[in-house]
């Protein structure tokens, strides 16, 4: 039997793959009002040194494929498996992006990213859209307050342009902090005391919040999230130092407003009474009671550490879940058979937003299970839809047919439709390629020209498949192919093997280089 097998590999997620191989005709899906993105992420070939200059028409050939993915957007097969992978992965890995989305979208705009990585530029921008939207999922958990913004509305980053995606991302993500802004300020504005109750020390209280009101305004503005990790639990102060320190209202205002402007944005009101009570006994102990000041000062900066790391916990709990929960409930892509249930998985996560405790064993491991699930469907639709398109490069006037979800005919046009080569991907993930022929006569079987033809086939076949490994390869799926010479098989071909209505692509994708990483 003549034939060819492979074991695939998933090197990296083309950002332009459907369960049909292809998005539709870009000619017909641009958006006229979105500006010039034909060199979207295109690099200053002028600033290339003399070793490099080799490279440019390696980089010529990625900025003209990046050119219809980045005009189209991002196709709905690839977006669900990259959030899907990204939430096996958990919020810890999209750490980086909450400071770098305005960031990139300005690199973007300068045209500095590099497309040597194009496919890293989309998956980065999806992570960054799944990362945000599960942040407005938690955030739209507690109520707004008076004076508070609407939450922005999650970004979708299926079919939209590169271009305009960053820019949306980066939007939402102003949008997003100055929400976030605003409910921890008004959550600080319950922590300030009475100034009823002291009306002499009002412009005391007042500098107190005043170094809070700063760090959130910087976070609003880009800038690092205040307490965004918990700070070292602070140490007992021994009763030497105690005594021989004698702190003034200007020490304890320097201490309370450190401790109030470290306070992370997801702080909760549990042990706000507490504070506030520790740092007005230590301001009215000044004058009083000298050596309870530093004792005081220490229980509001303890209390404040537990309750920040609580709530930090109770935080990533909750983005976790509302990330994992996106990825297990978003609809499957079009033309995608049904993904695996994932009811029981998707109870356990809304419990684990609601009360922000994580799941812990028998049901974390009915949430992974039903993420990988969902994943392994997901990368199986995409290594037929990433074969397909490779075959569809194969040679221009070639044949396709599609037998069902698993294999697919293709005949070259030389061929004349009495051949063809069958792609197949088994249940295992192994692919594998069959040269067929149709059934023959009883006069075709007893002419010797019948053996000459399909030994040509066969060596033709070998060729072909020798290429599809290059092709796979720049599809992002790595599949290197062991040829087997023999007997070609005889069926009949795939119900309504037509002519492919579309052209290979004249820009065949550069194949990644042999060394890169698999996307985790």
């Amino acid at each position: 039997m003549s034939s060819a097998f492979a074991g695939t590999d998933l090197l990296t997620v083309m950002p332009d793959v459907s369960a049909y191989g292809y998005p539709p005709d870009p000619g017909l899906t641009l958006d006229s009002g979105v500006p010039d993105m034909a060199g979207i992420g295109t690099p200053d070939l002028t600033a290339l040194s003399d070793p490099v200059g080799e490279a440019v028409g390696q980089l010529a050939d990625q900025v003209q494929d990046m050119i219809v993915p980045a005009l189209i957007g991002l196709a709905d097969l690839s977006g669900a498996l990259l959030v899907t992978r990204l939430a096996l992965r958990g919020t810890q890995a999209l750490a980086a992006f909450n400071n770098k989305v305005a960031a990139e979208q300005e690199a973007l705009s300068r045209r500095q990213l590099s497309l040597e990585m194009g496919s890293e530029c989309w998956r980065r921008a999806a992570e960054a859209a799944a990362g945000i939207n599960a942040r407005i999922t938690v955030l739209g958990l507690e109520p707004s307050g008076p004076g508070d913004p609407s939450p922005p509305a999650p970004v979708q980053p299926v079919g939209v342009p590169l271009d305009l995606l960053w820019k949306r991302l980066a939007e939402t993500e102003r949008a997003l902090r100055r929400v976030e802004a605003q409910r921890a300020a008004r959550a600080t504005a319950r922590l300030p005391f009475d100034h009823a109750r002291d009306p002499e020390h009002a412009d005391w209280y007042d500098r107190l919040r005043e170094r809070r009101r700063q760090a959130l305004i910087r976070y609003a503005e880009g800038g690092p999230g205040p307490g965004s990790e918990p700070e070292p639990e602070p140490e007992a102060t021994t009763p030497e130092h105690t005594e021989s320190a004698a702190l003034t209202e200007d020490d304890v205002l320097r201490e309370g407003a450190e401790l109030l402007a470290g306070l992370p944005m997801a702080f909760t009101s549990a042990g706000r009474d507490l504070i506030d009570d520790c740092l007005a006994e230590a301001r009215r102990a000044v004058g009083r009671r000298p050596k309870a000041v530093r004792r005081y000062l220490d229980e509001a900066a303890l209390i404040a550490h537990k309750e920040s790391e609580r709530a930090l916990l109770a935080d990533r709990v909750r983005q976790d879940a509302a990330l994992r929960l996106g990825a297990l409930q978003a609809p499957a892509p079009e033309g995608v058979d049904t993904l695996p249930d994932a009811s029981e998985a998707v109870e356990v996560l809304q419990r684990a937003l609601r009360t922000g405790v994580a799941p812990a064993g028998a049901a974390e491991r009915t949430v992974r299970q039903a993420l990988v699930s969902r994943s392994a469907a997901l990368q199986r639709t995409y290594l037929v839809a990433a074969l397909r398109r490779a075959t569809e490069q194969w040679g221009e006037g070639s044949l396709q047919g599609r037998m069902d979800a698993d294999h697919w005919d293709f005949a070259p046009a030389a061929w004349g439709g009495e051949y063809w080569l069958r792609v197949r991907l088994t249940s295992a993930g192994q692919a594998r390629v069959f040269t067929m022929r149709r059934p023959l006569t009883p006069e075709e079987e007893r002419d010797p020209a019948t053996a000459a033809r399909d030994a040509e086939r066969c060596a033709e076949s070998s060729g072909y498949v020798g290429e599809l490994g290059r092709l796979t390869e720049a599809e992002g799926v790595r599949a290197e192919f062991a040829w087997s010479s023999g007997q070609v098989r005889t069926g009949e071909p795939a119900p309504g093997l037509t002519r492919s209505g579309r052209k290979p692509s004249a820009r065949r994708r550069p194949a990644p280089p042999k060394y890169r990483d698999k996307d985790h």
